[in-house]
């Protein structure tokens, strides 16, 4: 089944702003605190029965001056799920605690911050586009039930800006079981060259410990990963801001916080273009190996151009990215089944998307309506190792982490077309709503049927999903 695109907002510990990677909210005035609570519902597929509804409460506080130029902040961000039998569940969305620091000499967007995330960290990771984006958690596979703290300290100045952060995720050794605390480092820096170009950098390293496969006695030896991220960035005229796409914004935790910013229209041209790339190295069992405790080295690339314009009222953009296999599961990490490094004589195709857009603002009502088409060829492996180490010869979609689907023998991978309406209605600074409806034609749809012999084989399902998205916020 495709990818739910509700799924991208679903989960939405959500995305990166696509103009910077800070993780530290605007610089407060004065003492502040504000509560957001927002409903996000929708239905992934009108013809299928998961519409999924999700609450999200945060509350921002932010001191007075404490000392000369010093204040604190904090913002608490939580999920409330519905569940049918237990009623709720309470999940972290990134909150954090942290100090700013500003001499009466630097300018209002100048500050030295230490920010601490006690619970999780997605806040901080790799990459600039989310599609792109990458090393928001560590591991799905291995993390203990400790969560994932973090502490960054960011030095923004006016023309450059640096961090490092540091992450602890509680990891199970995949030798002993037990659990252990790692570490992942993070680093980056931005310089603005102009008052138009901006390069930014930035590297991470992660070492998950020792790893095992199950069906290798006495394999084991440190999976890690490791990677680098590079972006160019251009930019002229009024501020363009981020087109209407939920989409996009999988995994993101600042969404609610700043999707229902007020956009501003003061009329005359801006642009906004960016490219970036990003390689990670990931050290994995080899699968193929006959020896204990082989390993081998895996690469995984991205690559992502995103341009968006604005003329007075109407915004036009376009995204296109490209993500490697490997580079879909970082925080897997391996691949189904084995878990190990890709068997080197697949062929793996490249997952290569397309989107391009335009939304228009109408000022008397607070409304932009919008439409955008997506074009995406998913990521496909090929296969020809012989069972029983790859269980099968259909080629396999990836379409995620964690999800994939065969297509029959013998068949190749099709265009995934998607067509979609989107509306954001301004109600002041008070409330806001998001609204999008969507139809996708993918015909890598499959499922599963009695073949001649009684055995289940790969067959083709429908390929037509219709689906919305509705998203409420109010402010106070």
């Amino acid at each position: 089944m495709t990818p739910s695109l509700l799924a991208a907002s679903l989960i939405i510990a959500l995305g990166q702003s696509p103009e910077s990677v800070s993780t530290e909210p605007a610089a407060s005035k004065g003492s502040f605190l504000q509560t957001r609570l927002s409903f996000l519902a929708g239905d992934t597929d009108f013809g299928a029965p998961d519409a999924t509804t999700r609450f999200h409460v945060a509350l921002d506080a932010r001191t007075a001056e404490l000392a000369s130029g010093l204040r604190a902040e904090a913002r608490l961000s939580l999920f409330i799920n519905p569940v049918a039998v237990s009623g709720t569940i309470l999940q972290d969305n990134a909150s954090f605690f942290g100090l700013r620091y500003r001499p009466s000499s630097w300018a209002p967007d100048e500050r030295l911050a230490l920010t601490v995330f006690p619970v999780s960290a997605t806040r901080l990771h790799m990459g600039y586009e989310n599609p792109v984006a990458w090393a928001r958690i560590s591991s799905i596979t291995r993390s203990g039930d400790d969560g994932e703290p973090a502490v960054e300290l960011r030095l923004s100045r006016r023309r450059w800006d640096a961090f490092v952060a540091a992450k602890l995720p509680s990891m199970q050794n995949g030798v002993t079981q037990e659990l252990e605390r790692r570490l992942m480092l993070l680093v980056g820096a931005g310089v603005n060259l102009s008052p138009a170009f901006r390069v930014e950098a930035g590297a991470a390293n992660l070492d998950l410990g020792p790893g095992s496969l199950p069906y290798i006695s006495g394999s084991e030896g440190d999976i890690y990963t490791r990677g680098v991220s590079g972006r160019v960035m251009w930019r002229h005229g009024v501020p363009v801001g981020a087109n209407v796409d939920l989409a996009l914004y999988e995994g993101d935790p600042t969404f609610f916080e700043r999707f229902f910013a007020p956009d501003v229209y003061p009329g005359g041209f801006g642009a906004h273009v960016a490219l970036e790339g990003s390689y990670v190295s990931q050290r994995l069992i080899d699968s193929e190996s006959t020896v204990p405790g082989a390993m081998r080295k895996q690469a995984a690339h991205a690559a992502a151009l995103v341009t968006r314009f604005k003329w007075d009222q109407l915004r036009l953009h376009a995204l296109a990215y490209y993500r490697t296999p490997s580079f879909m599961v970082l925080s897997y990490p391996g691949f189904f089944p084995t878990g190990g490094a890709l068997f080197e004589q697949m062929e793996a195709l490249a997952e290569l998307s397309a989107t391009v857009g335009a939304d228009y603002f109408l000022q008397d009502w607070g409304l932009t309506p919008g439409f955008l088409v997506r074009v995406t060829a998913p990521a496909t492996l090929k296969s020809m190792v012989p069972l029983p180490m790859w269980p099968r010869i259909n080629p396999l979609i990836v379409r995620g982490t964690t999800l994939y689907s065969y297509l029959p023998e013998g068949e190749d991978r099709s265009p995934i077309l998607t067509a979609k309406a989107t509306a954001r209605w301004d109600l002041g600074e008070v409330a806001g709503v998001l609204a999008e409806l969507f139809y996708t034609r993918d015909p890598n749809q499959t499922t599963y049927a009695d073949g001649d012999t009684g055995a289940a084989v790969v067959v083709w399902d429908s390929p037509d999903i219709v689906g919305g998205n509705l998203l409420l916020q109010v402010r106070f």
